[in-house]
């Protein structure tokens, strides 16, 4: 029996599969066995793999198209190798791959999967950067940012345990994976970059939603099936007094309150309870309108500006306590930024819910280059453009929402010290704190539907 199975599901990738077939050939580790699948191509992939038909280490299935799940469960039921992994059909791995990754397992029984760090390459081939991940129990102890779905070796038993692929999910298999795997299991990582990754071009807009949205799926359908939920509340404080307008939580778009979206769609969460905050009685009218939400009047201190919001927040839980409501989650919602949903909020409880985080925050990428300033002027922060550490990811935070499980708010602080998060995309972080995110938010809350159709291709900076 081989050591290991490697499996490559492929559709539409004749263009590249020969290479990726070669890197697994030339590895220096060979006891492995190699399955590939090609999932109903209509390029000239067939014709490509007869070369490879009497090859005594690899196996080829021609296939209706299946997609990608039910294919990796049909490798993971017909593979014999002790330790199970996949290649993408664009792929390559390093030459060393199989060897490094398999005598991590052997070394670490406790182990149950390992992945390393890779090499991005465009279309063409060309090397874009490497990307070095985080050190798993060193750099972060936090398990919220998972292993890349392919090139990463898995106890074959292990795999089975959790059950395979789920056939449901049509991307982010990996991520998936990932969340049941750790609740038994622990990962590894070794920081080395040991396979090249081809990152195409196309819309980013779109994919990155697609992506966005399927995580909240997979963590919504995890909660429910483990039966996590616990009781949240969501506390949503509203200061009479705005610097960009006087009236600003009271002010229309599209006939509603600018207050009345973000109490709408908490309304519409799974929170147990959403709490409107305030001072003023005008706003607490408009408030009570609304069914199902509480309406707690602070004390005008409370609300003077430039007072933090811990206060507030610690003063809606002791009332809660005289109504003995006890939240396990508490989410402190904000009326100025009018873009965020329902499924954001759910994503948010169940995050905690999985991860072993005190608190959460909504965050947008910045994927840009950045700058400081000494001495002798502008200083990257970071390392060169083409070396990617995840450690050296940067998160904005939105200004949208923070979440805490309720022992880790004290009186100075809505967080704890492990923090997880939501990402959201650019239009759904809009957060209005002058005149022109005000105007850019009406114009989104608009033509919302146009805006969320579009499709923004891809602008090579050119480097």
């Amino acid at each position: 029996m081989p050591k290991i199975t490697v499996y490559m599901p492929g559709y539409n990738y004749a263009h590249y599969i020969e290479e990726a077939i070669e890197s697994v050939l030339k590895q220096n580790f060979q006891d492995f066995e190699l399955l590939i699948f090609n999932d109903g191509s209509t390029d000239n992939t067939a014709e490509v793999l007869k070369q490879y038909e009497n090859n005594p280490k690899i196996k080829i299935f021609h296939q209706e198209n299946m997609g990608f799940p039910k294919t990796c469960n049909k490798a993971l039921q017909m593979a014999k190798g002790e330790y199970i992994i996949r290649l993408d059909a664009d792929d390559v791995f390093d030459e060393n791959i199989l060897l490094i990754l398999s005598k991590t397992l052997d070394d670490k029984p406790d182990i149950g999967l390992v992945y390393p760090d890779y090499f991005e390459m465009d279309e063409k081939g060309k090397f874009k950067g490497v990307v070095i991940r985080k050190k798993l129990g060193e750099a972060t102890k936090l398990l919220d940012l998972p292993a890349h779905g392919a090139c990463t070796m898995i106890r074959k038993k292990y795999l089975e345990d959790v059950g395979g692929y789920n056939e449901r999910i049509k991307c982010q298999d990996g991520y998936d994976l990932w969340i049941r795997f750790i609740q038994k299991y622990k990962p590894y990582n070794i920081n080395l970059p040991l396979f090249h990754y081809r990152k195409h071009a196309g819309s980013v807009t779109a994919q990155s939603k697609k992506i966005l949205d399927t995580r909240k799926e997979i963590k919504e359908n995890f909660v429910e099936k483990k039966d996590l939920n616990k009781k949240s509340c969501l506390i949503i404080p509203i200061r009479r007094k705005a610097r960009v307008y006087e009236d600003l939580p009271i002010k229309k778009i599209n006939n509603k309150h600018l207050m009345e979206y973000i109490i709408d769609e908490a309304l519409a969460s799974k929170a147990d309870k959403v709490i409107v905050v305030t001072e003023s009685e005008e706003i607490a009218a408009v408030a009570r309108k609304k069914e199902n939400v509480d309406v707690i009047i602070r004390p005008e201190e409370l609300a003077a500006p430039g007072t933090p919001i811990e206060p507030t927040v610690n003063f809606v839980l002791n009332k809660l306590k005289e109504k003995d409501f006890s939240p396990a989650i508490v989410g402190v919602l904000f009326y100025t930024s009018p873009l965020i949903k329902s499924k954001h909020l759910n994503e948010a409880i169940n995050t905690l819910l999985i991860y072993d985080a005190d608190s959460l925050v909504g965050v947008r990428e910045n994927p840009r280059f950045h700058y400081t300033h000494d001495e002798l002027g502008l200083k990257p922060l970071f390392k060169k453009r083409s070396i990617k550490h995840e450690r050296e990811y940067l998160y904005e935070e939105s200004g949208s929402f923070v979440f805490s499980k309720i022992d880790a708010i004290t009186e100075q602080s809505l967080t704890g010290k492990r923090i997880s998060h939501v990402i959201l995309t650019e239009e759904e972080s809009v957060d209005i704190e002058d005149k022109f995110t005000f105007w850019l938010a009406e114009k989104i809350l608009t033509n919302r539907d146009e805006i969320e159709n579009l499709d923004v291709k891809k602008i090579s900076r050119g480097y």
